[in-house]
């Protein structure tokens, strides 16, 4: 009996984590969008004061707002995997994509962090700087914490672990 409570507890307690993540996804799926209608309204980035500070301007602004059509698809993706996974957690479907996405985060947050490195982003003396550097750590560790979690998942099998399908 005592067995049963604590593998029914621990059962609840990776519910509770996986409810968790996917709302978490959520916010970082509406979060993408939002960082980019802070872009294109220059709240966070304000093009003429940022001309004056980037090397090639023009240039970079090119290659960033080249982004956007797939940040957004990713956006959409992560929501809807995430969204489906609150309601279904055991939709192979929605893990497989939560995977795709967890691996576009990696690789785009990667990409981002190597070019600001590589390009002085992070000595611009500016609020966008820290948001490039964050974002540049951010999303790979949160495309590996969804990897894991996913396939820890994909793994699992909820008939034989007693878990709710």
């Amino acid at each position: 009996m005592g067995d049963f409570g604590r593998g029914q507890r621990q059962v609840e307690l990776q519910d509770r984590r996986w409810r968790l993540l996917m709302r978490a996804n959520l916010v970082v799926a509406v979060s993408i969008i939002l960082f980019w209608v802070g872009f294109y309204t220059e709240l966070i980035f304000p093009k003429d004061e940022l001309a004056r500070r980037i090397a090639h301007f023009e240039g970079y602004y090119a290659w960033e707002s080249s982004f956007t059509l797939p940040d957004t698809i990713l956006a959409m993706a992560l929501f809807w995997s995430a969204f489906s996974l609150l309601r279904t957690p055991w939709h192979v479907a929605s893990l497989a994509l939560l995977s795709a996405c967890s691996g576009a985060l990696i690789f785009l947050g990667v990409l981002d962090f190597n070019y600001s490195v590589r390009n002085g982003m992070y000595l611009l003396g500016h609020p966008f700087s820290w948001m490039l550097l964050c974002l540049g750590l951010f999303l790979p560790l949160w495309g590996i914490l969804n990897l894991c979690f996913a396939s820890a998942r994909l793994r699992a099998d909820p008939d034989r672990d007693g878990l709710q399908a």
